[in-house]
């Protein structure tokens, strides 16, 4: 298994190689006919096992959905068949729950069904080092091979796609987005979807691929590069199996669609994790950041920071230039929020006299700096004055987009209603179709519950209204300062 890339070749990946469903048909393996969730427990209700009944349920799959488990019986409803052989109706993608010894005699009475695809939940095998586990996962291998079943896994929480109500956990939104997820991590992969749910981010597919002892990050790059529902490509790889093929296939993703990298295991430590998570060989830093850079990856190192990144593509139009106006209220803020943003290669220029004087007719001197940072403390709960204010900086030819930054537990006093906090925040002075420039929210949130329980729906407010929020001035200034970046290379580029 390849880590790194000694010498990466300069060619790219032509349009002669893989469109959706031409090279590798992996179409099939997100828009299946029929479900057999085979393993699953009769037993214990709270049994990992269920979790994928479950998520099928909320999800609304509407087609054949068969239970199997020896010992028969009924799960809500579905009737629970001894074995795959006895279920009555043909299946196309077999779901394994099944102990890791048990997977690749699974494997060949799926073949018996004519099943196409076979994911395997199950960990135990090469992740954890033992010679015998090891043999064990290549004679899952295998058997796929030597059937034609294509494999997902094992060791995985295999493919979410709300087009086609697949899902692996029943916390997921059912509505489609633009953004396609491929992780070799299960838990990595909840964690985003969930994470990047609350903040108006929705996935077109997202597949955890565990061990890839068959179907790995290669053939699924190369499909969501064809892929017309997706238009963003996150990756989250902790190992490789072919350096060459998986650069190429960057490439030829990275030319057609934005792609966000997190690269897991970078550190001694994390290697070692790795090792032990999907027996994946880690690479150095410096040869994934070199790589990204040539191919205009954008490189996050956290899935928080992913998440921050597919907020400003999705919900901030790109700006035309890195001249920012910071506009919210506190001193001590507005002295940090410019610098995280002037620290990141984003300008925060001085507002010009002109603007300071229109600004100073309807604005008191007393508590508020009307510089830029623009220091609002004291008219911030004035909505008419907030939004005069607002309309003048963003219209000012001098700023390419505007920040408005709150600390919530700053406004959320006893005496300040939920609907106060609303409007601060709300939709009364930002409408998002009739905003002259980008603009961006940072709302610091409160840890006290009471705060963050009146301040959470105007940023859920902001959301609907798909404005950009972020949670801090750093986040918010690395991100931003990410997509502009990978922007002003691509037009340096052309």
């Amino acid at each position: 298994m390849n880590s790194s890339y000694d010498s990466p070749p300069a060619d790219c990946l032509h349009s002669a190689c893989v469109e959706r469903g031409e090279r590798h048909g992996l179409d099939f393996l997100f828009h299946p006919e029929s479900v057999a969730l085979v393993g699953i427990t009769t037993s214990n209700p709270l049994h990992w096992t269920r979790t994928f009944l479950d998520a099928f349920i909320e999800s609304g799959f509407d087609r054949p959905l068969y239970l199997v488990n020896p010992k028969g019986g009924e799960i809500k409803g579905h009737k629970v068949y001894p074995s795959l052989r006895e279920v009555p109706g043909s299946i196309d993608h077999v779901i394994g729950l099944v102990n890791a010894r048990t997977a690749p005699r699974l494997v060949e009475e799926c073949a018996e069904k004519g099943v196409r695809a076979a994911h395997f939940c199950t960990s135990g095998f090469s992740e954890t080092g033992d010679p015998d586990r090891i043999r064990l996962e290549s004679e899952l291998a295998e058997a796929g091979r030597r059937t034609g079943i294509r494999i997902i896994g094992p060791n995985c929480m295999g493919i979410y796609c709300p087009q086609s109500r697949l899902s692996f956990s029943p916390v997921l939104p059912r509505e489609s987005g633009p953004v396609g997820l491929i992780s070799q991590s299960g838990g990595n992969s909840v964690y985003l979807v969930r994470q990047g749910a609350l903040r108006g981010i929705r996935f077109s597919k997202v597949i955890s691929y565990g061990n890839a002892c068959d179907i790995n990050e290669n053939d699924l790059l190369e499909y969501l590069a064809g892929d017309p529902e997706t238009r963003i490509i996150c990756l989250y790889i902790e190992g490789i199996k072919d350096g060459k093929r998986f650069r190429k296939a960057l490439e030829k993703a990275a030319r057609d669609k934005t792609v966000i990298l997190l690269k897991g295991g970078l550190t001694e430590g994390g290697a070692r994790a790795v090792a032990g998570h999907t027996a994946a060989l880690a690479g150095s830093r410096s040869t994934w950041e070199a790589l990204c850079r040539q191919l205009g990856i954008i490189s996050v190192h956290s899935l928080d920071e992913m998440i921050d990144v597919l907020v400003t593509l999705l919900f901030l139009p790109l700006p035309g230039g890195r001249n920012a106006v910071l506009f919210g209220a506190g001193g001590g803020a507005s002295v940090l929020i410019a610098d995280e943003f002037e620290t990141r290669g984003l300008q925060v220029p001085a507002l010009s006299p002109d603007v300071i004087a229109r600004l100073q007719e309807f604005t008191p001197a007393a508590g508020n700096i009307l510089r830029n940072p623009i220091d609002y403390s004291q008219n911030m709960l004035d909505a008419e004055r907030t939004r005069k204010a607002f309309d003048i900086v963003s219209k000012w030819e001098g700023t390419d987009f505007v920040v408005t930054f709150i600390r919530t537990g700053q406004f959320v006093l006893p005496w300040l209603s939920g609907a106060r906090i609303n409007m601060l925040l709300g939709r009364f002075w930002i409408d998002r179709d009739d905003l002259p420039k980008p603009v961006a929210m940072v709302i610091e949130p409160s840890v006290l519950p009471q705060e963050a329980e009146a301040i959470l729906p105007a940023i859920n407010e902001c959301i609907s209204s798909r404005l950009p929020v972020y949670y801090s001035f750093g986040a918010a200034a690395n991100a931003i300062d990410l997509v502009l970046s990978q922007a002003e290379r691509r037009a340096a580029a052309d």
